[in-house]
């Protein structure tokens, strides 16, 4: 009887926390942490989720200051257009938002959007990955307490910076890649000096497209698991998705480091899109649409695109999404 009474006054205290956290606290704490989780409350009866990291919004010195999915919207006048976007989102990030839908969500389809950087190990090591870990925990269907508790524990991947460094530097050693008919690493191939050296702005940008872009894409990549763990939750629960492949600078990429690793590009987005294509999936492959001259950022790369770039992107995905 001691112990039933003491599992009873547990169980009270939680219950009671539970209430008072739900009740006063949740939507402060929701809105420092994990305000993705309020916008899903917001667009739940809408027809057409856009999920995407900072590629979706307008740049500055546009006269179309319009978000890509707001230009999507713009086809679809008698459907309800909502946009989910969170900087260095991917589709870990995505999977998880999608599921904390509740059931009776009236939203018909999910748009998806795939940076191919997000594959790569300075994505899937970067240190914002622990922020958005730390989010994603309140996007789950658990009591919202029980959610906070974890984070107070830090039931989550929190990797210090000297141990997301090392496994970035491990990947880019061991991870070989084929270029002008040998097979060379990340960093061996940075350190080739096509540009001078490293205090050459050039020097340095063409570094950042090797690492940002010089993968492999296979079935054990991280974001691919996610990819899947998507198409599974969608065929589940009987909604449509459409997966997007931003475009990418390959005109830079090209003058930069050369073909080889434009060819790695295409081919990882080629692989993407065969894979899900054969699973029934829309997917729009659009890595070679926008001109470089669209790309707003000039010392970094990037899926920033000015309103010519994103018009085009919104066309392109309008067109396919009237297959659904």
């Amino acid at each position: 009887m001691v112990i039933l009474r003491k599992i009873a006054a547990v169980f009270l205290v939680l219950v009671i926390s539970g209430w008072i956290f739900d009740r006063y606290l949740l939507r402060d704490f929701l809105d420092d942490h994990a305000e993705q989780k309020l916008q899903v409350e917001k667009i739940k009866n809408c027809d057409v989720v856009y999920m995407s990291a900072s590629s979706n919004f307008p740049q500055y010195g546009d006269d179309d200051t319009r978000k890509i999915s707001q230009m999507v919207a713009s086809y679809f006048p008698n459907q309800r257009f909502e946009a989910i976007n969170k900087p260095a989102s991917h589709a870990g990030v995505f999977k998880r938002l999608m599921n904390s839908f509740p059931e009776n969500s009236e939203v018909s389809t999910f748009i998806i959007t795939i940076n191919l950087r997000s594959f790569g190990a300075d994505w899937i090591y970067s240190e914002l990955e622990s922020s958005l870990n730390k989010a994603t925990l309140m996007y789950s269907n658990r009591p919202a307490i029980i959610n906070r508790v974890l984070i107070g524990l830090q039931a989550y991947e929190s990797l210090t910076e000297e141990e997301r460094t090392s496994l970035r530097n491990e990947y880019w050693d061991d991870q070989t890649l084929p270029v002008s008919d040998a097979l060379i690493s990340v960093n061996k191939w940075c350190a080739e000096y096509k540009w001078g050296d490293w205090k050459n702005p050039k020097r340095q940008l063409a570094d950042q497209f090797i690492k940002q872009y010089a993968i492999i894409i296979q079935e054990d990549n991280p974001r691919i698991q996610d990819l899947d763990a998507l198409v599974h939750e969608a065929q589940h629960s009987g909604v449509n998705l459409l997966f997007h492949i931003l475009p990418e600078n390959l005109e830079k990429a090209d003058s930069l480091v050369g073909s080889d690793l434009v060819e790695i590009m295409k081919d990882n987005a080629q692989f993407i899109e065969e894979r899900y294509s054969s699973k029934g999936i829309i997917v729009v492959n659009n890595i070679d649409l926008v001109p470089s001259e669209s790309f707003t950022d000039k010392d970094f790369p990037t899926e920033h695109y000015d309103q010519r770039g994103r018009q085009a992107v919104a066309s392109s995905v309008a067109q396919q999404l009237k297959k659904l």
